[in-house]
């Protein structure tokens, strides 16, 4: 796992200093999922649903690892925007899959981390960037893959894939921009759906906390619902 975090922390911290293209971030994870492709046991190529398990073998290896990574890593990253709402959204996913898994030695650190970086972001004293998201992003990934909650990290990170499809899509077909607006009051507000975010203040205006807390809130009903599936 060190090695996969590293891997995202230096990832993030040249997309920090060189703003990365799009194609090079889709690309540049599969590179963190390598050392599980190859040192991956068979009892961690299965997904288990329903109480009980299919083997997919070196398909899982060769496409679903990598894949995952990716998608995981990339998904984790264009949640920003808003103080503490990358960092939050992390601890909630990873503490429910420490609660279902039990292995609170592997993902104890990683939620202690991510606690303090929750507050900090929170409360405006300090930001995780880009160095934080794709680190925070392939452990996920990783710790999935380690205690084989490959299925219930997927749930999880549905609101924050739909929040991707929808930013991408804005982004290369209408070719228009998430745009949070603010009005005299404090307020966040937005005229177009251009992401998770913007979904959410096109039809309430809410001061960010709010808008952040009610993400958290999704975040964590997704997670209850992978929890409950892995524990079927």
């Amino acid at each position: 796992m060190a090695t996969s975090v590293l891997f995202g922390s230096t990832m993030g911290l040249f997309d920090d200093v060189t703003n990365l293209r799009w194609r090079y971030k889709a690309v540049l994870p599969v590179f963190a999922a390598l050392p599980y492709v190859v040192l991956s046991t068979t009892e961690r190529t299965t997904i288990s649903i329903f109480g009980g398990s299919i083997n997919l073998g070196g398909a899982f290896l060769l496409i679903l690892v990598p894949l995952m990574v990716t998608i995981v890593t990339n998904s984790y990253n264009m949640l920003g925007g808003l103080n503490g709402l990358e960092a939050g959204s992390g601890l909630i996913i990873l503490l429910g899959m420490a609660i279902v898994s039990s292995d609170w030695i592997l993902l104890a650190f990683p939620i202690i981390v991510l606690a303090v970086l929750t507050y900090i972001s929170y409360t405006g004293k300090a930001f995780m960037g880009n160095v934080g998201s794709f680190s925070v992003g392939i452990t996920l990934a990783v710790a999935s893959i380690i205690d084989n909650l490959k299925l219930m990290l997927f749930i999880c990170m549905l609101p924050l894939i739909a929040n991707s499809i929808i930013i991408l899509y804005s982004n290369y077909f209408l070719r228009d921009r998430a745009v949070t607006l603010i009005t005299k009051d404090g307020k966040l507000y937005a005229r177009k759906i251009r992401s998770l975010r913007t979904f959410l203040l096109r039809y309430h205006r809410m001061s960010e906390k709010k808008t952040v807390v009610v993400t958290y809130s999704i975040v964590a009903a997704f997670v209850i619902i992978g929890a409950i599936i892995e524990w079927l």
